[in-house]
C-alpha cells in the first residue's frame, strides 16, 4: 500500500503563521481597549490597521470623492391621523409613551327659568309646573361627554313660590331631560336667599343625579376635577360680585364662595395642574349684563388667566353673545399651547324680547389630551333662538335651533325675528375660531 501523507507546504506555513500573527493581534488589541485610556485605545486602533493591510496583502486605497454621488430621498408623506372617536374611551400607550384622551363638550349660556316663563309652565288643575318642553327642541343638540349649563337661579324647594331670581324645584327636571350633566352656581345670585338657599338648590340637582359645581355646599364644590374619558379635567368657577343681598349672607359665611381674584385663580390653576389636571376650564361670572363688547380689562384678565395656565375660558353675566379667540401662550416649558376664550356665552334662555337676549347658542368642543398638550380637533357652535307665542290664551316659550329648518307651526312673523337672531349670531362669532355646526 502506497503511503499518500506528505510534509507541510511553504504555502501552508505561511498561511499558519499569518493566523497566528492574527489572532496575537486580537489579543493585543482588546487589551488595549480594556485599559480605557486614549493612548491605548490609538494603539488599538493601529494594530487593527495592520492586522487589516496583512489580511488584504495590500494597503486600501481611497476612493476618489468624484466617484462618490449624493442621492437626495424624498420621504413618503406621514399618512393622515384620524382622531380617535369620542366612543373610544382611551387609547393604549404605545412603548412608554403618554396616551391621548379625546372628550366632547357642549355648553350652554344663561339659563333663566324667570318669572313669565314659570307662569307659561303652570298647571291650574293640579298645581305643578312642567318645563320639560322648552328645552326639548335642542335636546339633540346637548349629546356629549359632558354638558354644563349655567342656572342665575336659586332653586326652591319649600313651596311654589318664583320670582326672577327663584325657580320651583320642577325646573330641574327640565335641565335633566335637556341632557345637561353638571349646573354651573358661580353667579352674583346664588345667596340671594341666604345659605339655606345654595343648600336647597344643591340639594335639588344632586337629588336628581345632576352635578353642580361653584359652590361649596353639600355635595357640590367651587373647583372640581371631572375623569372623563380618561383625562383629568379641571373646572374652576368664580364670580367677580355678589348682589347687595348675596353680599350679607356671604359675610356670614365667607367659605361658602371664593370672589375672583387673579392671584387666588392663579394659585388655584396652579394646584389643578399639580393634581394632574390634563385641561383646565375656567368659568367667571364677570362684567355686567348689558355688557355690549369685550373690554380691555376682560381681554387683560382673560390673557392673564391663559398665560397662567387656562385651556378654556368661559365667559358669562353679559346677556348677549360676544366674540371668541384663541390665543398662544407658552407652557412652563416655553411651548406653544392654545387657550380659548369665550367672553360671553349669551343667553339660552329669558323672558327678555330684546334682540341680542333672544339670540344664543351652544358651543360644542372636541379636545385631545396628550403629552401635557390641549388640542382643539374642533370648536362649533348651535345657534338658537327663544321662540314665545300664544297658544289658547297663554304664552309658551321653547328654545329651537335657528339655522335649521323653520319649526312648521311658526308664523312668518317669527320666522324674521328668529332670521335676525341668526345673523346677531354669525356676527358675533364671524371673526373667532368657532365654525357654525352642520
Amino acid at each position: 500500500m502506497r503511503d499518500d501523507r506528505r510534509g507541510l507546504s511553504v504555502g501552508t506555513i505561511l498561511t499558519l503563521l499569518l493566523t497566528a500573527a492574527v489572532v496575537a493581534g486580537c489579543v493585543v488589541v482588546f487589551a488595549k481597549i480594556q485599559s480605557g485610556t486614549p493612548d491605548a485605545q490609538m494603539g488599538a486602533q493601529k494594530v487593527i490597521g495592520l492586522v487589516g493591510d496583512a489580511l488584504q496583502g495590500t494597503t486600501p486605497v481611497p476612493v476618489p470623492q468624484s466617484t462618490v454621488r449624493t442621492v437626495t430621498v424624498t420621504l413618503a408623506p406621514a399618512p393622515e391621523v384620524t382622531a380617535v372617536p369620542h366612543t373610544a374611551t382611551v387609547a393604549p400607550a404605545l412603548n412608554g409613551q403618554p396616551r391621548s384622551s379625546t372628550f366632547t363638550l357642549t355648553i350652554g349660556g344663561l339659563l333663566s327659568f324667570e318669572s313669565e316663563i314659570s307662569d307659561s309652565v303652570y298647571n291650574k288643575t293640579n298645581k305643578s309646573f312642567d318645563y320639560t318642553a322648552i328645552l326639548a327642541p335642542i335636546r339633540p343638540k346637548v349629546d356629549s361627554d359632558l354638558s354644563l349649563v349655567m342656572l342665575p337661579q336659586v332653586i326652591n324647594v319649600a313651596d311654589q313660590k318664583y320670582a326672577d331670581a327663584l325657580v320651583p324645584a320642577a325646573a330641574v327636571d327640565g335641565l335633566k331631560a335637556a341632557g345637561f350633566d353638571d349646573v354651573l352656581l358661580n353667579t352674583s345670585h346664588i345667596l340671594d336667599q341666604g345659605i339655606q338657599g345654595v343648600n336647597n338648590t344643591v340639594g335639588a340637582l344632586a337629588g336628581r343625579g345632576m352635578t353642580c359645581v361653584g359652590v361649596m355646599a353639600g355635595s357640590a364644590r367651587q373647583h372640581q376635577i371631572i375623569p372623563l374619558n380618561g383625562a383629568k379635567i379641571a373646572l374652576l368657577c368664580y364670580t367677580d360680585a355678589l348682589t347687595a343681598k348675596g353680599k350679607i349672607a356671604w359675610e356670614t359665611q365667607p367659605d361658602v364662595m371664593q370672589l375672583f381674584s387673579l392671584e387666588q385663580a392663579e394659585k388655584d390653576i396652579a394646584s389643578m395642574k399639580a393634581q394632574g389636571a390634563d385641561c383646565v376650564i375656567v368659568s367667571l361670572y364677570w362684567a355686567k349684563a348689558d355688557t355690549t363688547s369685550v373690554t380691555t380689562a376682560m381681554k387683560n384678565t382673560a390673557y392673564a388667566l391663559a398665560e397662567a395656565g387656562a385651556d378654556v375660558i368661559l365667559g358669562n353675566h353679559p346677556s348677549r353673545i360676544l366674540p371668541m379667540e384663541t390665543v398662544s401662550v407658552p407652557d412652563e416649558n416655553g411651548i406653544q399651547r392654545q387657550c380659548l376664550i369665550v367672553y360671553s356665552m349669551g343667553t339660552l334662555l329669558t323672558e327678555s324680547r330684546e334682540g341680542y337676549d333672544i339670540s344664543g347658542m351652544l358651543l360644542h368642543l372636541k379636545i385631545t389630551c396628550e403629552k401635557s398638550m390641549v388640542n382643539f380637533d374642533a370648536i362649533e357652535y348651535t345657534p338658537t333662538y327663544i321662540w314665545r307665542r300664544n297658544v289658547n290664551g297663554k304664552m309658551q316659550y321653547r328654545v329651537v335651533c335657528s339655522s335649521e329648518t323653520v319649526p312648521a307651526d311658526m308664523d312668518g312673523k317669527q320666522q324674521e325675528i328668529m332670521a335676525r337672531a341668526l345673523i346677531r349670531v354669525k356676527n358675533a362669532l364671524k371673526d373667532g375660531p368657532a365654525q357654525l355646526r352642520q
